[in-house]
């Protein structure tokens, strides 16, 4: 497995949302000229389907939109304004699909289309259907408004394509859990979990065969063939976080070193460790976040002793184990679960 040359430059997302959050901050009277004053962003280039905007540019004006809102929330409400054309031939080649499943297949195969930032995956975990978002780039202090805003508006088309379902299910988010979301919880109609390994929606796997209201096959055919054309020109940079993840959950008898981790990926540790600082994170904070998010997953959703998740995560005794953890999240294991 070999790691291509990367380059944040290389890291973007459509232009298309940017229309939606400047129509999210002029409901508030900020206006499009100083929203986007000083910014290297084209005006009107929204309206441009090919237009990408590279992750730092996105990452300035998204900063810029929290800080000129004070609303750390307004991913959620961003989510529930999209319409599935707000996501452009993916939004109508999922809407046209026969089920459910063939939509969610859809939008992890041409996701790339919408963004290179984060990959969408899905698979099945017992009696749950899982779509799972991975981050190409560290989203930091932007992953609430990142994650939220997708996770609210594939809530919300998906009420538009299954009407009268009854919602079930849960949500993970990988980061602790914000200041603000205490009163958003009783607004959310399914349990909310965060500080996990990864962030998920999940639902009942039945779901997945469940027919689609716009269900099209003609229109699901020509949707996803635009796609494979925009595929071709949007490049995709190495998944190299992913990849680093799935290496030290695959370990047995513990987590890898750095070591470890590069010769799998057929480079040395220097090569490693700077090409992930060029994503903005380190192997230590990536180790550090899977063992806190599989600690709050055994603590929450699981019978093991705080000894047995201990030792499950690599720690020598759980004395080691409940200082990393209340370093990490600010509470001991007991006071979590």
């Amino acid at each position: 497995m070999t790691i291509l040359k990367m380059s944040a430059e290389d890291y973007t997302i459509s232009a298309e949302y940017l229309a939606l959050m400047l129509e999210f901050l002029d409901r508030r009277g900020i206006g499009e000229e100083r929203a986007l004053e000083g910014l290297p962003i084209e005006p009107g280039c929204w309206r441009d389907p090919k237009a990408r905007l590279t992750a730092a540019v996105f990452d300035r004006f998204a900063r810029r939109a929290l800080a000129l809102t004070g609303e750390p929330w307004m991913g959620w409400e961003l989510g529930a304004s999209m319409t599935l054309s707000s996501h452009g031939f993916l939004g109508y080649a999922a809407m046209s699909s026969e089920t459910l499943g063939d939509a969610i297949e859809l939008a992890v195969k041409f996701f790339r289309t919408r963004s290179t930032i984060i990959q969408l995956e899905s698979f099945a975990d017992g009696d749950w259907a899982v779509l799972q978002v991975n981050e190409m780039l560290a989203l930091g202090d932007l992953a609430p408004l990142v994650v939220e805003s997708l996770f609210s508006s594939f809530h919300f088309m998906a009420m538009q394509l299954i009407p009268d379902v009854e919602i079930l299910g849960e949500l993970r988010f990988s980061y602790p859990e914000p200041a603000y979301f205490a009163r958003l919880r009783p607004l959310i109609p399914v349990p909310v979990y965060f500080d996990c390994a990864y962030s998920q929606m999940r639902f009942p796997v039945e779901r997945l065969q469940r027919r689609l209201r716009f269900a099209d096959p003609r229109l699901a055919q020509m949707a996803a063939a635009q796609c494979e054309q925009e595929m071709e020109r949007i490049k995709a940079p190495p998944a190299l976080l992913g990849q680093v993840r799935r290496i030290m959950l695959a370990g047995s008898g513990g987590f890898p070193g750095v070591d470890d981790v590069a010769s799998e990926l057929h480079m040395s540790s220097r090569t490693l460790k700077r090409k992930l600082q060029q994503l903005g994170t380190s192997y230590q904070t990536l180790l550090d976040d899977l063992r806190k998010g599989l600690a709050v997953e055994y603590l929450t959703q699981s019978h093991r002793s705080v000894d047995e998740i201990a030792l499950a995560l690599g720690y020598s005794d759980a004395s080691n184990f409940a200082r990393a953890f209340r370093r990490w999240t600010g509470r001991s294991p007991s006071d979590y679960r």
